[in-house]
């Protein structure tokens, strides 16, 4: 692995050696950014920043491989999920169920999240988005509204002093526009029946700013009983009193319901389209409804130093049907007995509030900031249920199977100081100390209430920036410990057997390069070392730990601007993931790769957008070297690794390659209509997809949606 990263590393060395000395760096503008600028742990901070690179405005994520997307980066783009905007990010990868409203399982640098991971955090205007409905640390994204969208902030692994639980893999805070002047309107229609109509609306004043938001969307769905409808709205108001103090509301709901399709056996045979059905139509899907609110106010004590207050509060209510294959003995659609699925029903709430102080000025005539905060969140899930659903029911719940209530508290406190120590070096320096506990009850067995043994964890964070002797090249570098919380919903979390959380150390190493004002260039090394790390085993079809693991790899990125209007932007991901050390008895996996991880990630985009006129942009994705299975071939003992009779082998999941297209004309600066196809070569690839088991060739697979078209106007009113 290191001869690869040797040989890119000195590849690109080579290239900027080559570059006049003269060129100015595009991404090092500075420029001031008030009321825009956010930390997104909840508080907002309004003191100016100094824009060291094009898209990182905060100083805490300058001296880490963190990547900002604005606006104008998000919009007017198709999604199969709103989170696949992250995508544009190097090292981030997305499983997609291909199951209408079911969140999609992500990886940053493999690190898990979304569908059941809990390595990652995602917050949307400081307030979490995760429950745990239906699996640990789920993150459904369908509330995002993508029109609406500032800034999302792609940390990767645990760099930030922000976050805490959950954000050992890296965190993903989002922010939405607090303010202007304007009516924005994009209208899609596509494939499969699809309707998407996102609508902003902004007006303020000198003391009032309200910004609203609305999205209503439809879908058929590509496969057999895969309907889903949502409904979004947001709203946020900001009221400036004076010069120093300002407070904002937001208030937001969101309303889901989907059919879901199912996962096929690959030996049945069926069509592509085909979906699981117990003859009702309506076996597998869900619905959800979550309503969020945040109060914020900020007060200036003088021109370089703040206080910031939050306080939000969410409530979700969720369920769940899923029948994820045929029964055994099923031979087609509406056939087999025996088989039972299952609904999941919860309620989640949470409530958290924050205090900071920021300082944004200098000390002995260099800058230096000052943040000091702490924070408070509770989350509970009263109750968790599920039931059986037997074979042939619809939904007419059978045996109930779990019935409990679970609740976790985090107080955390934290503190950071960047000072520009020389003229070339700038130094970062903090950390956060979380406290975790929390109670459970197994309502089904009747025991009592559980109290979990209380948890610390001290995370430190500290990073620099080296403007060198030329003026076009900065390194940066950063170390940061964090942690991950095991699932929550499971006695064992409380009982203090298994309740370890997953830590990890991150190493990082960089630079940052504009040798030419047409082009700029960014190069990170990171290596990542995790205890008690759990991953999916394909064994066991279950969560399970693994032990100790190791993280490395590479990141390459590039943009150029060959001319006006147009941008070429591509990147590519090396990433080696291993089991460093494993207690089972039998199996010793030392040395054998984390499933389900990508080695290989590359993207590429060329575009034109001119103000006026014929447009558009070509997008190239590709993931490759993935394994679903690497056992060892033999046991501790030397004996043959056998699994039912047969001898286990690795698996290595599909590559991945994608095209999307898009052509678009802009009549003005009102007015754009597009059209996009995406999967242009029609390319079958899976999503979810399973290990087969030992000797049968047989596994379940979920087909990504073909070649779909969709025709769109977006409208724009200063």
């Amino acid at each position: 692995m290191f001869i690869r990263i040797m040989l890119l590393a000195a590849m690109a060395l080579a290239l900027l050696s080559s570059a006049p000395a003269w060129a100015q760096n595009q991404a090092g503008k500075g420029q001031t950014d008030n009321e825009e600028n956010a930390e997104n742990s909840g508080t907002e901070v309004a003191l100016p920043t100094v824009e060291v690179r094009a898209a990182v405005r905060r100083e805490e994520l300058q001296s880490t491989s963190a990547t900002v997307l604005e606006n104008k980066d998000v919009v007017g783009r198709v999604y199969r999920q709103p989170l696949d905007m992250i995508l544009m990010s190097p090292g981030v990868s997305i499983t997609q169920y291909g199951e209408s409203g079911i969140a999609p399982e992500f990886q940053i640098r493999g690190s898990k999240a979304g569908h059941g991971g809990a390595e990652v955090t995602m917050y949307l205007d400081g307030i979490p988005l995760h429950d745990n409905g239906h699996a640990n640390a789920y993150l459904d994204t369908g509330i995002i509204i993508p029109i609406e969208i500032e800034t999302v902030e792609i940390i990767k692994g645990p760099s930030s002093v922000y976050y805490g639980q959950r954000a050992g893999g890296g965190a993903l805070p989002m922010q939405t526009i607090k303010g202007g002047n304007f009516t924005r309107l994009n209208l899609r229609y596509g494939s499969y029946n699809e309707m998407d109509a996102q609508g902003l609306l902004a007006r303020e004043t000198d003391q009032l700013s309200q910004v609203y938001a609305f999205q209503a969307f439809h879908s058929d769905g590509y496969r057999d009983h895969s309907e889903w409808d949502k409904k979004n709205f947001s709203g946020r108001w900001t009221y400036r009193f004076n010069d120093k103090f300002s407070t904002s509301l937001n208030l937001r709901a969101y309303q889901a319901q989907w059919n879901s399709a199912g996962y096929i056996p690959k030996r049945l045979n069926l069509p592509p389209t085909a979906a699981v059905d117990d003859g009702s139509g309506e076996y597998n899907g869900g619905k959800r409804a979550r309503y969020d609110g945040r109060l914020w106010a900020n007060y200036f004590i003088n021109d370089k130093s703040q206080l910031t207050f939050y306080l939000y509060g969410s409530t979700l209510e969720h369920t769940r049907w899923q029948m994820a294959a045929y029964p055994a003995n099923a031979t087609g659609p509406g056939t087999g007995t025996g088989g039972n699925g299952t609904e999941q029903y919860n309620t989640h709430e949470s409530w958290g509030a924050g205090l900071s102080y920021n300082y944004n000025g200098d000390w002995a005539g260099r800058p230096a900031t000052v943040t000091l905060g702490t924070t408070y969140s509770f989350e509970q899930e009263s109750p968790r249920q599920t039931w059986q659903l037997p074979w042939g029911s619809g939904h007419r719940r059978g045996n109930k199977t779990s019935d409990t209530n679970f609740s976790v508290t985090n107080p955390a406190f934290l503190g950071e100081v960047t000072y520009q120590v020389l003229d070339p070096l700038n130094l970062r320096l903090g950390g956060r100390y979380d406290i975790l506990g929390g109670k459970f009850r197994n309502n089904l067995a009747g025991t009592p209430e559980e109290s979990a043994p209380r948890k610390t964890f001290f995370s430190p964070k500290a990073g620099f920036v080296w403007s060198t002797p030329v003026d076009w090249l900065s390194v940066y570098g950063n170390f940061g410990r964090g942690f991950s919380m095991p699932g929550l919903s499971n006695a064992t979390f409380y009982e203090g057997g298994i309740y370890d959380l997953t830590t990890r150390d991150q190493y990082e190493l960089g630079y940052r390069a504009a040798p030419l004002d047409w082009l700029n260039l960014e190069m990170t090394y990171f290596w990542a070392f995790t205890k008690n790390d759990v991953t999916y085993d394909e064994q066991t079809n279950s969560q399970a730990p693994i032990g100790e693991t190791t993280r490395q790899g590479l990141e390459v990125a590039l943009n150029i601007y060959p001319a006006r209007d147009w941008t070429l932007k591509a990147n590519y991901s090396y990433i080696d993931a291993k089991q460093k050390v494993n207690g089972t008895a039998a199996v010793d996996n030392s040395g054998r790769r984390i499933t389900a991880v990508p080695r290989h990630i590359s993207n590429a985009e060329l575009s034109y957008e001119p103000e006026e006129g014929l447009g558009g942009r070509v997008s190239f994705r590709w993931e490759a070297d993935s394994l679903l299975r690497d056992p060892p071939p033999t046991l501790r003992d030397g004996t043959p690794n056998l699994s039912g009779g047969y001898q286990q082998t690795p698996y290595k999941a599909q590559d991945k390659g994608t095209l999307d297209m898009q052509l678009s004309y802009r009549f003005n600066a009102n007015y754009k209509v597009v059209l996009d196809v995406l999967n242009v070569l029609d390319k079958e690839y899976y999503g979810s997809q399973g290990a087969p088991a030992y000797g049968t060739g047989d596994f379940t697979y979920s087909i990504q949606p073909p070649r779909t078209f969709y025709v769109g106007l977006e409208m724009n009113w200063e």
